[in-house]
């Protein structure tokens, strides 16, 4: 996160808000959580989350949480690591905007497993940057640089 926050020409220290329990707790409720997303809102423009925290084994509600952010016009993006196969995940239908994990962990794949990436359906409707599955299908292998969504 830091070097995509310095690419886009901000300063880490002030543009990356880290999410800690209060004090005195171990965990991170979702109230906390949903609390921190107001307080910062009006400057968020990513909001990154593990979808398990592996410290602690702490499940997060990840459709809660999703929610609350997409209302504030934030993106999410889940780190998925150490729920994907471990614990239920309806990425599209929580409208997850995009998510990223690895198989070596808990689907057994082991050292050298390939990695999962979920990007919701309503992207091709956003300004991104495009790769491979952003042409349109119809056209995609005619590799013309034309036809992308937009």
């Amino acid at each position: 996160m830091e070097s995509q926050i310095r690419w886009h020409g901000y300063d880490p220290a002030n543009s990356l808000i880290e999410i800690a329990p209060q004090k005195d707790e171990q965990f991170l409720s979702t109230k906390y959580i949903l609390e921190v997303i107001a307080d910062h809102a009006d400057t968020t423009a990513l909001l990154l989350l593990p979808g398990i925290q592996y410290y602690t084994g702490q499940a997060f509600d990840i459709a809660t949480i999703t929610d609350f952010a997409h209302s504030k016009g934030i993106v999410v993006g889940w780190d998925l690591a150490h729920a994907v196969g471990n614990i239920e995940l309806k990425l599209h239908d929580w409208n997850v905007d995009f998510a990223a994990w690895c198989s070596y962990k808990y689907l057994n794949a082991g050292p050298g497993g390939i990695g999962g990436l979920f990007v919701h359906e309503t992207a091709k409707d956003r300004k991104t940057l495009r790769g491979w599955w952003g042409h349109v299908e119809s056209s995609r292998f005619n590799m013309t640089n034309s036809n992308t969504f937009h």
